[in-house]
């Protein structure tokens, strides 16, 4: 019972935030470095990021930018301590952010100020969010204006690249997207790929055609092919290196999102930039405000329908001036503006608030 009170609390506030009802404010955290004067730092500290489940998620949103975090600590002269890990910490800690997860009460240690952080699986946790003194939504604006709706302070620090992907995007674009090869590369997850799967027919007949390979990257599933009409279609487990090998292949990038509103509207512009950290030019889903925000920035493209995505692919494979500007374009973007330095110095600003 309380699971469908959940749910159905969280399709209210979903569909209501969506029509403009009741607003919620939250805190956007600045991703300038601290000043020398006028900012307030803190004395010792330890914060811990825990993370029970191991995920791409995981990885991306806490350990791929721990490194960073750490980094920035010590050029701002601060005498923290940073940890992560998939156990609660068995020692007392000054901030605990919990990823996705809710600890039992009984298993934390001493008193420390407690973090929901949140990228996706919101009506999970929505009845939970109260327990926490305050959230943190890394996905979207969108997103975190919904959340706030459930919880007084809910901050926002939008979702990073690493730096590690930065570096292969910036050798990556020595070479023009049309001159590495003829795929196509998706980037998603396992329960996304059923919004590939529906672009089939748009697909199909894009590449009756031409000469594409799609690279589909999600999940762990052992690696396959598939034909489509005559479109060759590899399905690989993700992992950093065949992100990697793909994008060095990879002449554009699609990222389809799935038809629910949860799951279109509230989801963020992450795999359309990673793909152009990669230095991919990419097509995503005009149905995603948080991806059309970031496109808006250097004029890139979002398909609305199947009909339209098909119409998107051929204009963009076959106008190689044009890719190669909207790759430049879409990497500087993310390096100026979404790298994981800026997320870690948003979490330096974000534990200096004394009170959440």
């Amino acid at each position: 019972m309380n699971k469908f009170f959940s749910k159905a609390r969280f399709y209210f506030a979903l569909y209501s935030t969506r029509v403009g009802l009741g607003r919620a404010d939250f805190a956007e955290i600045s991703k300038e470095p601290l000043s020398s004067t006028g900012d307030s730092r803190p004395g010792k500290l330890r914060a811990y990021f825990w993370t029970p489940k191991a995920s791409p998620g995981a990885n991306v949103i806490v350990h791929d930018m721990l490194p960073t975090l750490r980094e920035e600590i010590r050029s701002a002269g601060l005498p923290w301590e940073v940890d992560a890990g998939e156990e609660l910490p068995h020692e007392e800690v000054d901030w605990l952010v919990s990823f996705k997860a809710v600890p039992e009460a009984a298993k934390i240690v001493g008193k420390p100020r407690k973090v929901f952080l949140i990228c996706d699986m919101k009506h999970y946790f929505w009845n939970g969010l109260r327990e926490f003194d305050a959230v943190v939504v890394a996905p979207s604006r969108t997103m975190a204006s919904f959340v706030a709706k459930g919880h007084p302070r809910v901050s926002f620090l939008g979702e990073s690249e690493p730096i590690e992907y930065l570096e292969f995007g910036s050798k990556n674009l020595a070479t023009a997207p049309d001159q590495r090869g003829d795929v196509l590369m998706w980037h998603g997850g396992k329960w996304s790929i059923g919004a590939l799967l529906e672009l089939r027919p748009a697909l199909e007949d894009f590449a009756r055609e031409r000469s594409v390979e799609l690279h589909a990257i999600g999940g762990q599933e052992p690696e396959r092919e598939e034909q489509w009409d005559n479109l060759k279609v590899r399905f690989f487990p993700w992992s950093k290196q065949q992100l990697f090998d793909s994008a060095a292949q990879a002449r554009l990038g699609i990222v389809p999102a799935r038809r629910s509103l949860r799951l279109s509207w509230l989801k963020p512009a992450s795999r359309v930039r990673c793909l152009y950290s990669l230095g991919v030019p990419a097509i995503g889903d005009a149905r995603t405000p948080d991806l059309k925000e970031f496109l808006s920035g250097f004029d890139g493209t979002a398909a609305a329908d199947p009909s339209n995505w098909g119409q998107c692919l051929a204009e963009h494979w076959d106008a190689t001036d044009r890719l190669s500007q909207l790759a430049a374009d879409g990497y500087a973007a993310v390096s100026e503006q979404f790298s994981t330095r800026q997320t870690a110095r948003q979490w330096i600003r974000f534990f200096c608030q004394g009170d959440c």
